[in-house]
């Protein structure tokens, strides 16, 4: 699994689905229900620190 390491990129729903190997059903759920923080403009935007901070949460690790 590849997760960016800049704060600036922002993530598609596609690419969340396959960073997280998730439905897109369920990635919607985690955006709507605010789990990983993001943004609509258009089409919803996810920063990748958003996906880091929920996969370090999940995992109760830190992830650098």
């Amino acid at each position: 699994m590849f997760t960016p390491d800049n704060d600036n990129v922002l993530l598609t729903i596609d690419e969340l689905c396959q960073q997280l190997f998730i439905s897109s059903t369920t990635a919607y759920r985690l955006l709507q229900s605010g789990e990983i923080t993001a943004f609509k403009l258009g089409t919803w935007k996810i920063p990748a620190r958003s996906v880091r901070e929920y996969i370090k949460k999940r995992c109760g690790q830190q992830i650098k």
